[in-house]
């Protein structure tokens, strides 16, 4: 049954098509939102209508790079007419590698760079111009890392790009905070999830999975739908007071 948290809400998904924003999409649209998702993967984006369409929702896809401002505007130019407003934006999308700073190049970096930070960027700028048009009280959630708040080994580039998108976040929510009305800019800041990006990068074996679960306080394996139970908070009226902070979802890690 879908429920009324998000009614009538358009909602805008990078990276919908798999990990943390395709579960992302599926629990707003059980909100009552409608969901644009975008990816590259058309096939994974079909699943994903199926998915959403077997429970009621609604959901439509846009083939997009998120690191390409052309598709950014092309977006939108899309979402304006048909819908005549932008309510939320989750600037999922993203990649992660594990390598020390002497294995590490520049381009490397570069690449991290772009699909962490510079998406985040004109993800959030593009979806407030829109938002500020059509007079919306929007949220933008740019999912982050725990990596952006601490230091972790082998992930010289992963850490400074997520470190970023949090003041990013911060930077673009006291800008936002001046709109009439207002619109919020949060970052989300999962710890270490079991996800596509965890298993790409180290497998799926019960040596991997306890360490997912490992130096957290709740001993708990952190799951994507964790995630999304925090983004829905973020976009919905629920943190209406809330903006330019970085929720953590990471079940105490490091604590114990």
């Amino acid at each position: 049954m879908i429920g009324a948290l998000l009614k009538d809400r358009v909602i805008l998904v990078t990276g919908a098509t798999s990990g943390l924003g395709r579960e992302t999409a599926l629990r707003l649209a059980r909100e009552g939102a409608c969901i644009i998702g975008t990816g590259r993967n058309e096939g994974a984006a079909a699943s994903l209508f199926d998915a959403i369409e077997a429970e009621g929702g609604a959901f439509h896809f846009r083939r997009q790079d998120v690191t390409v401002e052309a598709d950014w505007a092309n977006v939108m130019a899309w979402i304006e007419p048909l819908f005549g407003r932008l309510d939320g934006c989750v600037n999922s999308a993203g990649v992660f590698f594990s390598k020390p700073l002497p294995a590490t190049s520049l381009d490397d970096f570069r690449w991290l760079w772009r699909a962490d930070v510079e998406s985040c960027f004109l993800g959030t700028r593009h979806a407030l111009a829109l938002m500020r048009r059509t007079g919306s009280r929007g949220s933008i959630v740019n999912i982050s890392s725990l990596a952006g708040m601490i230091g972790l080994e082998d992930c010289s580039a992963y850490c400074p790009a997520k470190a970023a998108v949090n003041q990013l976040s911060r930077q673009f929510a006291l800008e936002a905070a001046r709109f009439d009305p207002p619109c919020r800019v949060n970052a989300l800041c999962p710890g270490v999830i079991w996800s596509d990006m965890i298993t790409r990068q180290y497998g799926d074996s019960d040596a991997v999975k306890a360490f997912v679960m490992d130096g957290n306080a709740l001993q708990t394996v952190g799951l994507p739908s964790d995630v999304a139970e925090g983004v829905l908070y973020l976009v919905s009226d629920q943190s209406r007071y809330v903006t330019a902070t970085q929720l953590v979802i990471d079940g105490g890690r490091g604590v114990d």
